[in-house]
């Protein structure tokens, strides 16, 4: 018998936990630690802070999913981590042992290293800090002024202040005050799109074009140096790293993106991290010292790709942390067989960036230079694909463990069984054809008992009918997919894509570029 112990209930760590779960033996155990008792999709933050998207849309109690699957769930956080004694120390007072560890906590945002960035700006890491910068943001319209998006030096995964202004841009035009903002986007990247991966290729031409368009000022090879109540003081280095002017900007509202460092019990882990507290790891993702000790995602210490008059860091991104779970179980699951491991260098950069209507896709492969692929492509079908990214990735976390019947209390779980046994359980069933006119509202006949219920249930609530309708609909048919296993989910993201696509208004042309020695 094995004790794999995961910190963190991430997109990484819930992941990770569900898959070695699925593959270690039935005596195995897996255990997953967090500070909070819930999963969040990161990605999602921006939304959230333009008020785009609720919290109940995104954030969801973890425990339960993980036990469903015979998982142990803890909520607590890390104190310190003893890898001689393979003992973790718990916040609230345990001991936790291990036989092999995954790390998986995410990265903390050292605002520190900016003077005045806690105090004065918001932040989008955390969906916590996304709700704080929403409630500064509706203050803030109703007395505009100059907006400054921006990053610090060493700052990593850049690619979220791109989005962050984009999509203040488009708020602001749909509530008619955007002539009255100046968005000054302050980065420490030589030119907009590097995206600490260099390589100019599609990048820097479509980024830039995207922000001229938008008027959105930028200030590369930005070093910010200290942020007050109303201005922020940031100097300007030239290709030889010295300072070639400095700027004393304005704001009435600012995000900020800090360097990422490691969690309190990471910094509290001498022997596992570097100087600033993240995971040091070989090829294998595991610890060189301690190779029981592996680790995933944001706390992970990236070495820069290209150098920069101004510190950036690497990228990372939801697909870059999957391709890089998926190594690491099959790593930890090597090790205890004693089975070769596998490298998971060189890397690959991809990611989608929502801009309002508009968004991005970025593809980069190898991940350092020289690479094959440097590829980018615009149009409103990124914004569409991240939006149903959002909910594929979110209903998948949330998937019912195979095997698992539906409750018998519930009147969908009763549908959802008949129409599951009917369509031979999980296949995908023959979609039936959609008529023209899709986008039309959707027409429902009920048979008279349930249409009187449905309008004596309105009449009694002062409801019209077809609201409580839809609003009852929605519910169920949230309801239903969570008794969806995970090959039914599959087909279902599949279906909704080919849906979506065929409702786009447009399809626009894009930026494409292939090629080496970028």
């Amino acid at each position: 018998m094995t004790h794999v112990v995961i910190l963190g209930a991430g997109i990484a760590g819930v992941t990770a936990a569900y898959a070695l779960k699925a593959k270690l033996g039935p005596r195995d155990e897996v255990t997953v630690v967090s500070d909070k008792p819930y999963f969040h999709f990161v990605p999602s933050n921006p939304w959230v802070a333009m008020g785009w998207r609720e919290r109940s849309d995104i954030a969801f109690p973890i425990g339960p999913y993980l036990e469903s699957r015979g998982i142990k769930f803890i909520h607590s956080g890390v104190k310190r981590i003893q890898p001689d004694v393979i003992q973790i120390d718990l916040e609230n007072g345990d001991v936790l042992f291990y036989d092999t560890l995954l790390i998986a906590t995410g990265a903390a945002g050292l605002t520190d290293d900016v003077p005045g960035m806690a105090e004065h700006t918001q932040s989008v890491i955390h969906v916590d800090q996304a709700e704080r910068a929403f409630a500064a943001y509706r203050e803030f319209v109703r007395h505009p002024g100059p907006i400054v998006v921006g990053a610090a030096a060493g700052a990593s995964v850049l690619g979220p202040i791109y989005e962050y202004a984009f999509l203040i841009d488009a708020d602001l035009k749909r509530r008619n005050i955007r002539d009255r903002v100046t968005i000054t986007l302050v980065t420490p990247e030589p030119w907009p799109g590097h995206l600490g991966l260099g390589g100019e290729g599609a990048s820097r031409g479509a980024v830039t074009a995207a922000l001229v368009d938008t008027r959105i000022s930028v200030i590369c090879n930005a070093f910010t140096t200290r942020i007050d109540k109303d201005t922020i003081h940031v100097a300007e280095l030239n290709a030889a790293g010295t300072v070639m002017q400095t700027h004393a900007l304005p704001y009435a509202y600012s995000v900020y993106w800090p360097a990422f460092g490691g969690v309190p019990g990471l910094r509290n882990s001498p022997g596992l991290v570097d100087e600033r507290g993240l995971v040091i790891v070989d090829d294998y993702l595991r610890n060189p010292d301690y190779p029981n000790v592996f680790a995933l995602g944001a706390c992970v210490a990236q070495p820069a790709v290209v150098r920069t008059p101004v510190p950036v860091g690497a990228p990372d991104s939801v697909y870059s942390i999957q391709k890089a779970g998926e190594i690491v179980v099959r790593n930890i699951l090597a090790q205890l067989s004693d089975a070769p491991l596998e490298s998971h260098v060189p890397q690959r950069a991809k990611w989608l960036s929502d801009m309002g209507n508009n968004g991005a896709a970025y593809l980069s492969e190898p991940q350092v230079p020289l690479r094959d692929i440097n590829w980018m492509r615009q149009g409103r079908w990124v914004h569409q694909a991240k939006v149903d990214f959002e909910k594929y990735f979110v209903n998948k976390v949330r998937l019912q463990p195979a095997g698992q019947a539906p409750s018998s209390a519930s009147k969908v779980a009763s549908v959802m069984s008949q129409v599951l046994a009917e369509a031979g359980g999980s296949a995908r069933p023959v979609p039936a054809p959609v008529p023209a006119g899709a986008g039309t509202p959707l027409e429902i006949r009920l048979p008279p008992e349930p249409c009187v219920e449905l309008r004596a249930l309105a009449k009694s609530l002062g409801r019209a009918p077809d609201a409580l309708a839809a609003d009852l609909l929605a519910a169920a048919v949230s309801d239903a997919k969570s008794y969806l296993n995970e090959a039914a989910v599959e087909a279902m993201a599949l279906s909704r894509r080919e849906l979506l696509v065929e409702e786009l208004p447009e399809h626009q042309p894009g930026v494409e570029f292939h090629g080496g020695g970028t």
